[in-house]
């Protein structure tokens, strides 16, 4: 099980129900996160939600106290069944990872291959290794469209890799896709995947000067002999002014409309995903000198996250509503102590399918240990609270009346309010009604109390909508007996 990040969600602002009371709102507070999960890798070079088995996949490299190193591929459990850990052990430098979408498979990059495993819960069983050219700089691997992409990039000197040519290749299928390079690149190349076979693919800048092309394809099914179907391209200096991208991490809307992009520069870029086009970013920015480093939207479509690099106690993370239209302050969170690492690594974020939960990796400041947090997005629902809760007599078998009010935080609830209400009396347990919520917040219980005094539990809920959270109030009421009737006799 992975350790949870305690949160006390931020106070909201925005609009208020007219027909539920809502308290004052607030600027949006920092958070401290909690402490992560230490993983046992040295290096992060990227990680995949794998919704199928619930396992975060990470792919590094593990330094031993002799000095030896070699990769890790470690798949963490969130959910399901299977032993916390599944963990296979490869030649060093290990870069990239991806997982087929039921979960069968599991993909690592090598410097001369691509390495696979089966995988059922948990046990990671070695397949054939699959050919891909030499590789000295990281691979970044994605699976889209029904296909692996990977990219390669050998050394043109062993000082670095900034010179040289990379080249995006894609792995052959048992249906008779057939493996090859689908483009070539000078610079370093990364890759994102997206919902509908949505592939972006972004070079990384080789010079403060370069202007590198950020491209967007859809995968094909090669009838007409092309693997990919170009869409879009967009360069950030268009102009031929000013400063290119600085490519840290990018990420598709859940319905690909749009394609988020972390620039080390400007902070967050929206690019219509269906033609590259620049979009207006209406979502509230990391605080400002905060280096944008990581983004991700949640599957489900409800959420949208950015994550930086920032000191002292300014927030390294924002989770907001992917709805911008939603008034709310995002949750912000900083990560900054020893045992939570001081900052969001690049392409360090990924939601699980349903969006309850965001998986951060962080860094300590030198990049030599690695934590990897769950962070719940109830978190940054707006609070919601039954309050003023008060009964009137409680006579066994006779008529009952509660009466309470609920308060919903800063926003209009997505639809009318409603309280569920459960009764206890001992092992029974009765699923009265759905009490309706007043105009003013108020609301009102009427029942009939069970016919022998004694201990009734009333269990009032609000299930919560779109924007607030649940919230629950137990109501333990002692009933008495009637008062006997008085008999009156004459004399």
């Amino acid at each position: 099980m992975l350790v949870g990040t305690a949160l006390a969600a931020a106070p909201a602002a925005g609009a208020v129900a007219s027909g539920v009371t809502a308290t004052g709102s607030a600027d949006a507070t920092v958070v401290p996160s909690g402490p992560g999960m230490e993983l046992p890798t040295a290096s992060f070079t990227q990680m995949t939600v794998d919704e199928a088995s619930r396992r975060v996949w990470i792919a590094g490299d593990r330094v031993y106290p002799d000095g030896s190193r070699d990769g890790e591929l470690l798949g963490v459990l969130y959910g399901g069944a299977g032993p916390a850990f599944a963990s296979a052990h490869l030649a060093a430098p290990l870069s990239g990872v991806a997982v087929e979408p039921d979960g069968s498979k599991v993909y690592a990059g090598q410097s001369d291959h691509i390495a696979g495993y089966s995988h059922i819960n948990g046990s990671l069983s070695p397949l054939d290794p699959i050919a891909a050219p030499p590789d000295a700089c990281g691979r970044e691997l994605v699976h889209t469209g029904g296909r692996l992409f990977f990219t390669s990039r050998p050394a043109a000197d062993p000082g670095g890799c900034t010179d040289g040519r990379g080249t995006v290749g894609v792995a052959a299928t048992g249906e008779g896709g057939t493996a090859g390079t689908v483009m070539y690149s000078g610079a370093r190349t990364h890759l994102e995947a997206g919902p509908g076979g949505l592939l972006a693919i972004a070079p990384e800048k080789s010079s403060p000067t370069d202007d590198p092309d950020l491209g967007i394809y859809r995968v094909t099914d090669e009838a007409d002999g092309n693997l990919l179907d170009f869409l879009g391209e967009r360069r950030f200096a268009e102009d031929g002014t000013g400063e290119g991208m600085d490519f840290r991490d990018a990420d598709f809307a859940a319905d690909g409309s749009v394609l988020a992009v972390a620039d080390g520069t400007r902070g967050t870029v929206l690019l219509d995903g269906r033609d590259a086009r620049f979009l207006d970013n209406h979502y509230a920015p990391l605080p400002a000198g905060v280096a944008a480093t990581a983004v991700a939207f949640s599957p489900d479509g409800k959420w949208f996250a950015q994550g930086g690099a920032a000191s002292g106690d300014t927030a390294d993370l924002t989770l907001a509503f992917a709805d911008p239209s939603i008034e709310r302050q995002p949750l912000r969170i900083s990560f900054e102590d020893e045992a939570a690492g001081h900052r969001v690594v690049p392409r360090g974020m990924e939601f699980s399918g349903d969006g309850e939960q965001l998986f951060v990796v962080t860094s300590n400041e030198d990049g030599s240990k690695f934590w990897l947090h769950t962070i719940y997005t109830r978190q940054a629902l707006a609070p919601s609270r039954l309050v003023d809760v008060t009964h009137g007599p409680a006579v066994a078998g006779g008529p009952f009346r509660v009466s309470g009010r609920l308060d919903l935080d800063g926003l209009a609830p997505t639809q009318a309010p409603r309280i569920t209400v459960q009764r206890l009396n001992g092992l029974e347990v009765s699923d009265l009604p759905p009490v309706p919520v007043a105009d003013d917040g108020t609301f009102v219980l009427e029942d009939v109390l069970p016919d022998r005094a004694g201990n009734v539990q009333y269990v009032l809920g609000y299930a919560g909508d779109e924007v607030h959270y649940l919230s629950e109030y137990w109501l333990v009421v002692d009933t008495v007996e009637a008062p006997d009737p008085v008999t009156r006799t004459g004399r």
